[in-house]
């Protein structure tokens, strides 16, 4: 027994969690010479990057895909694998659609890109505002009772809609276009007046349609299984953790089979919800129980219609799309390049992602193709395939793309959301404070807590 238990103390750290941060984390460790193991539960690397290859030799991403401007760490690890990054298929026109009419509107390649999911943002956030300048039009009523709400300032009610930051800047941008630089105070009540007089904001969010993000060749997955071969046997599969004890001088994990491997460190990368699913000796503090509780997961579904060619640039387009309506408001062209065939990506995200979760995958179809044939025309109704990845089902993720901090939630306790529990150290998108929830994020944040664990460890 002793000679057992000198054995597992060998380990100087183990990771749970074999996605882009625990990768990244692992080869920062065993790159200094320390005895690491990354346990996984799933039968495979990634987390939520994940890629399924088609019947003709493509490929589709189900997670995360897009290297933005300033992806500095992941593009240098994209590079030291020898991996090429690839733009999107094809230029061409962004088609929006807004109140059932399909508007074509030309690209240009001046200012800075948004992701596509600064492009979702974006254009969810000036439908709300659309909406709320409708209803003070027509609802006196409840105008007069929501006067102290009204008199916010636009700049605050922005930052609490907007998520992103490239979405709030662009956001800037369409106002001072449309009505001219946004006055200092300028309340909301101030800018739905301006609304409902003005030129239609959502049509004007389309003067940059050209995202210029990059993707990986072969697939986001390409990068984790690269580096998933580096470690070697070091990544464990199938090895799911169900307990985390820790004290001052090192941790121990239970994993469901009954087996415990004890490290001198441990870095946990689940998301903060999914790590107070586990259970911990001693427990965590409740602040952080409580905080985790506030960072609601992503609940988005992915999906892929696979056509046998990409019609929509036959029309001039590229296959970029957005609407105010619809069960799938935005879509890109990701066809692979060893394709032949047409693949048009989209999102159910929010509540229509919720509601449609828990019906049939026919019906989830059904709506994607809906939303893209009074998109791009009749042309769209005739799909060879539907893929999709449900993100909200699946055990070890929880949601995607990655966990929303609630208005208020990470100034106040993302930090110290990060901060180590003694040798208990938390990695990932989430606890990043540069491009949290990002990929980039997920790297930057698996370095810095590596280079943590290897300070206290010397």
């Amino acid at each position: 027994m002793d000679s057992l238990l000198k054995e597992e103390l060998v380990l100087d750290c183990a990771i749970i969690g074999a996605g882009l941060a625990g990768l990244v984390a692992a080869q920062y460790l065993v790159d200094r010479g320390l005895k690491v193991t990354v346990l996984e539960g799933r039968d495979r690397v990634g987390g939520r990057i994940e890629n399924r290859v088609l019947s003709d030799g493509g490929y589709v991403e189900l997670g995360g895909q897009w290297i933005g401007p300033g992806y500095d760490s992941l593009t240098e690890i994209v590079d030291s694998l020898g991996l090429e990054m690839i733009g999107l298929p094809t230029k061409g026109n962004l088609v929006v659609r807004l109140r059932g009419e399909a508007l074509e509107v030309p690209t240009t390649d001046e200012g800075p890109a948004l992701t596509p999911f600064e492009v979702s943002d974006l254009g969810q956030g000036l439908l709300r505002l659309r909406r709320l300048a409708e209803r003070l039009r027509d609802d006196p009523a409840w105008r007069k009772s929501n006067g102290v709400w009204l008199g916010q300032d636009l700049r605050r009610w922005v930052a609490t809609n907007l998520r992103t930051h490239g979405a709030q800047r662009r956001f800037a941008e369409v106002y001072a276009a449309a009505f001219g630089p946004m006055p200092k105070g300028v309340t909301l009540l101030e800018g739905l007046h301006q609304v409902n007089s003005g030129p239609d904001l959502e049509s004007m969010l389309a003067s940059n349609g050209d995202l210029h993000q990059k993707r990986v060749a072969g697939g986001m997955a390409t990068v984790t299984d690269a580096l998933a071969a580096r470690l070697g046997d070091a990544v464990r599969l199938g090895a799911e953790v169900v307990k985390v004890g820790y004290d001052e001088k090192s941790a121990t994990v239970t994993l469901a089979d009954g087996e415990t491997i004890r490290a001198r460190q441990l870095i946990s990368t689940l998301p903060p919800r999914l790590a107070m699913r586990l259970e911990h000796e001693p427990p965590l503090p409740l602040w952080r129980k409580e905080a985790a509780e506030k960072v609601a997961p992503g609940n988005v579904i992915k999906a892929f219609l696979i056509y046998d060619r990409p019609f929509w640039r036959d029309k001039g387009f590229s296959g970029q799309s957005s609407a105010d309506e619809g069960a799938v408001r935005v879509t890109f062209d990701t066809t692979a390049d060893n394709s032949n065939r047409g693949h048009l990506m989209g999102f159910f995200e929010g509540a229509d992602a919720a509601s449609l979760s828990r019906r049939s995958v026919t019906l989830r179809e059904r709506s994607f193709i809906d939303s893209v044939v009074r998109t791009f025309g009749e042309t769209a109704a005739k799909p060879v395939a539907y893929i999709e990845r449900d993100w909200s089902n699946e055990k070890f993720t929880g949601g995607c793309h990655g966990a929303h901090f609630a208005p208020g939630v990470w100034t106040t306790n993302g930090p110290i959301l990060a901060e180590a529990e003694g040798v208990l150290h938390w990695a990932g998108a989430e606890y990043s404070t540069r491009f949290n929830g990002y990929l980039e994020g997920a790297v930057r944040s698996g370095r810095e807590v590596a280079a943590a664990v290897a300070r206290a460890l010397a």
